[in-house]
């Protein structure tokens, strides 16, 4: 196997660097929140595209008639408080 890595010269300023600089830093916050937008907006949408083609086949499957519409149930609660004096 081919093993060109320079160990020798591997130092920890080295380690720490990267393209926003190290840990702790500004530059490391701001890519965080990014990352955790970016998740954010592809899980709504992904939620959303779902949904939006739920609701499509499930009007295709209506127009067809292989699904009736649901029997809207309505129920009432009474409810009687006794108070004594």
């Amino acid at each position: 196997m081919f093993d060109a890595f320079p160990f020798d010269e591997w130092s920890e300023d080295i380690a720490e660097f990267w393209t926003f600089g190290g840990e702790g830093s500004t530059g490391t916050y701001i890519m965080t929140a990014l990352g955790v937008a970016a998740m954010l907006i592809s899980l709504i949408g992904f939620v959303w595209l779902e949904q939006k083609k739920l609701r499509r086949q499930t009007e295709m499957l209506r127009a067809s008639g292989a699904l009736e519409r649901p029997a809207v149930v309505v129920t009432t609660t009474t409810t009687t408080i006794i108070t004594s004096d």
